[in-house]
């Protein structure tokens, strides 16, 4: 699935906005960057998880969403695209919740949130 937005445009709005709130974690292979979340402590919220397709199922996203659980212990939130369906089993996958559907602020696309809570 290619990203809605410009790599330009990513790459401004990931600098000036979403590292700004958020705190970033890289996960690494090689010395490569190929992976990275971003969570809003104080909003309990994953802002983003992304890992390069080239490293997808070798357990780097589950790793970095251990992360972003143990960052926000008490739950954790967020959106993701409707029609991002492997994103939606991952989350699933991981224990999260359906919650409401909107559009996406940024893109105009469906949006589906999630909702963590531990047991």
């Amino acid at each position: 699935m290619q990203h809605p937005q410009p790599y330009f445009t990513w790459k401004v709005r990931f600098r000036d906005d979403l590292a700004a709130r958020g705190d970033v974690w890289l996960a690494e292979v090689e010395n490569q960057i190929v992976g990275f979340l971003v969570v809003i402590k104080e909003k309990q919220w994953l802002s983003q998880l992304f890992v390069d397709t080239t490293y997808q199922n070798q357990g780097i996203g589950s790793t970095l969403l251990d992360k972003a659980k143990a960052i926000c212990p008490q739950g954790l939130g967020l959106d993701t695209l409707q029609a991002n369906i492997r994103a939606c089993a991952f989350y699933e996958h991981h224990g999260f919740k359906v919650g409401k559907l909107s559009t996406n602020k940024i893109n105009g696309q469906p949006n589906v949130e999630y909702y963590w809570m531990p047991e």
